[in-house]
């Protein structure tokens, strides 16, 4: 049985056609930390980590950074975006974390979380808009 035999046996929910893209904010501490963990657990190199806090960062067509600064984002391998929590379950379903995963899809807890990550995401936001009005201000 060849690697990627092994590999499809293993992780029968990967798309071996390429990377999952996410899209974070290198500016938010918490969501630096999360990223940080979540590089050092992607052994198999299953991630893109993309900063839209980096000044060479560039949206792709059809987002605006403000867009990718309200929620998290993926890109799958086949070029479809999720948002949200849909984010957290692709990158955990490729570490290997599948139990979580099917418990984040449980009718009920998956809804609480959509919820409580939006609610996260609008406080997320409002900290980073803060933060960047500050850094403008500090420059003038």
């Amino acid at each position: 049985m060849n690697n990627q035999s092994k590999v499809k046996e293993l992780y029968p929910n990967l798309d071996s056609n390429g990377g999952f893209e996410v899209f974070f904010d290198g500016d938010c501490p918490l969501c630096k930390r999360e990223i940080n963990m979540i590089r050092k657990k992607d052994k198999r190199q299953q991630l893109v980590l993309t900063n839209i806090a980096a000044t060479e960062f560039h949206p792709p067509e059809g987002f605006s950074h403000d867009q990718l600064m309200r929620s998290i984002h993926g890109k799958l391998p086949n070029g479809e975006y999720v948002v949200g929590v849909e984010v957290f379950r692709q990158i955990y379903r490729r570490l290997g974390f599948q139990r979580t995963v099917l418990f984040s899809q449980t009718p009920g807890i998956g809804t609480l979380l959509n919820a409580g990550y939006f609610a996260f995401a609008k406080l997320r936001y409002w900290h980073a808009m803060h933060r960047l009005k500050k850094r403008v201000s500090l420059t003038q």
